[in-house]
């Protein structure tokens, strides 16, 4: 007998609706696709005047999920004890300070992952071998239904076709499994270095225990079609809800008005209440600010604006980045600069597929950057020997993208023993993965140029980086233009890639949308990068630093 338990932290139980029993699939041009949608024709099927909004997702999805992870924990687990069981534990209600008031619920991604539960205070348990399920809830008095939506055992097991018992029962029920091993989703996240959430009933300590993290986090990386699906949905929503901000866009406005303009659109027609991250609205210099949030500025004329929003449908997110003119009408000046971000995007879209590595296209837009920065006499000196010295960084300080799905910088990026480890380099360390491409992932490509006028001055006392290659009087008309990011959710296939964003991309489509013109008929025409990948493949580039090391070694004695 082999167990697995999952938790939602939280005192007590509640949601804002009823409808739980009814499924996505509903008479819905948007839903009638629901196990199977035609990636090029996904624009036209998904039509936001039909979406109809479910509570909750078919739970043969989630059944799906556990099964790819129990076959996954199966074939790769070397030792399963007889009689053993696996804790997890998911989200508890989080008070804002010290009050009675609490922040928006937000489950516990693993746990939902699993099981499909939105409630918090919700444990779960998995028999290994006969693959059964088990719910633990927590008990509530009956008279906390004068203030919230509460669930008993029995309600839970009727919304989500699983036994359920009271919270209360959970020891006793592990006892009487006779485990000889408790295996935990322990971990951490490997880009916050926060650790995962898991029991800490002190019953616990007297079993043997083990972890399956890196398995349930790679079976997370690799989505299936029913995920992809609504991954789909989702970022039709954000694309909608940008082209609406574009369109709202004048001077004038404060950039918290097209923040609500994004967040509206998506509760309005997909009702996606909960945000998958900050939204960033930045407009001029506050551009060069890469997660910036206060979004309070009034957007000057002839700014660009910068919006980093996204939407989130049944917990999965999306995550895009627009950059327009807020004026409608690029300078010049904004315009070189973005046509240079869009050409290192596309290049890099253009030739990804199973199997290349993400950290050689970062290297690869690194590359694209520095030939166009020198192209305009803002670098000067040898492509390579600035990508060796990590010149790149003072422009892009960022990875090119990360994995998408329940959380917007989902797992799977970096797994010890799986996947290649980060190069801790300027720029090289900031990749939030370093994988090669495998079919079902979902990363975001953005790759961006900023004009951060600290760094620059600073570069060599910060992070060591040489600014003699940098011509300052050329950079000048470029300083206060802020950056430039644009971003998008790209699903890997079999065979290359499926774009989830469609969206006016060129400085000509964008300024037809500003204009309230068609900018779908305007073809993109973004000419790509046909030279060589980049400077230094990672392996060269290893080869030359632990080089560098010896030949430093060899000086001091």
């Amino acid at each position: 007998v082999f167990v697995f338990f999952f938790s939602s932290r939280r005192r007590h139980t509640r949601s804002a609706s009823v409808s739980w029993a009814r499924r996505c699939v509903q008479e819905t041009g948007i839903n009638a696709e629901y196990m199977g949608i035609n990636p090029q024709s996904c624009y036209r099927k998904m039509d936001s005047s039909k979406f109809e909004y479910a509570k909750t997702l078919p739970q043969e999805m989630f059944t799906n999920n556990r099964k790819r992870f129990l076959k996954a924990f199966k074939t790769e687990t070397k030792d399963i004890p007889a009689n053993s069981v696996m804790l997890f534990k998911g989200t508890d209600e989080l008070s804002i300070n010290d009050t009675d008031c609490s922040y928006e619920d937000h489950p516990e991604s693993f746990f939902y992952y699993l099981f499909g539960v939105k409630e918090m205070g919700l444990y779960a348990c998995i028999n290994v071998d006969t693959e059964e399920v088990t719910l633990f809830t927590p008990k509530m008095s009956a008279l906390y239904r004068i203030v919230m939506v509460t669930y008993t055992a029995e309600d839970i097991e009727k919304m989500y076709g699983m036994k359920t018992l009271y919270l209360d029962d959970l020891e006793s029920f592990v006892q009487k499994q006779s485990p000889k091993k408790i295996f935990l989703n322990e971990g951490y996240n490997t880009d916050s270095k926060q650790k995962t959430i898991i029991p800490t009933e002190k019953w616990i300590e007297k079993y043997h225990t083990g972890s399956v993290h890196a398995i349930l986090s790679n079976c997370r990386a690799l989505k299936s079609e029913e995920e992809l699906h609504i991954m789909r949905i989702a970022s039709k929503a954000c694309v909608e809800s940008h082209v609406a901000a574009m369109k709202a866009c004048k001077p004038g406005l404060r950039e918290s008005y097209l923040m609500s303009v994004i967040r509206a659109y998506g509760i309005e027609k997909y009702n996606a209440r909960t945000r998958p991250y900050g939204d960033i609205v930045a407009s001029g210099v506050n551009a060069a600010t890469l997660h910036y949030i206060v979004n309070d500025k009034i957007i000057n004329d002839k700014e660009v604006v910068l919006c980093d929003c996204g939407q989130a449908i049944w917990g999965y997110g999306s995550d895009i980045t627009t950059v327009f003119p807020s004026n409608g009408k690029f300078t010049p000046e904004q315009k070189t600069i973005y046509d240079i971000v869009l050409k290192m995007n596309r290049t890099v879209e253009s030739r990804m597929k199973p199997g290349v590595n993400h950290r050689e296209m970062h290297l690869l837009a690194e590359r694209v950057l520095l030939i166009e920065l020198k192209a305009l006499g803002i670098l000067n000196g040898d492509i390579d020997k600035m990508q060796e010295e990590r010149v790149p960084y003072l422009f892009m300080p960022h990875g090119l993208g990360h994995f998408l799905g329940l959380d917007v910088h989902d797992v799977g990026g970096y797994i010890e023993g799986k996947t290649p480890e980060r190069i801790m380099k300027p720029g090289l360390k900031n990749l939030r993965t370093s994988r090669n491409y495998e079919k079902g992932m979902v990363i975001t490509i953005e790759p961006g140029c900023y004009f951060i006028e600290f760094l620059l001055k600073n570069a060599k006392e910060l992070v060591g980086i040489p600014t003699n290659n940098i011509d300052f009087e050329n950079l000048k008309p470029y300083m206060n233009l802020g950056g430039v990011r644009i971003e998008d959710d790209v699903a890997i296939t079999g065979t290359g890639i499926e774009v989830l964003t469609k969206l006016p991309r060129s400085t000509s489509q964008i300024e037809a949308c500003m204009a309230g013109k068609d900018w779908e008929t305007i073809p993109e025409e973004t000419k790509l990068y046909e030279g060589k990948q980049q400077g230094l493949t990672t392996s060269q580039f290893l080869t030359q630093q632990s080089q560098k090391k010896k030949k430093k070694k060899k000086k001091k004695k």
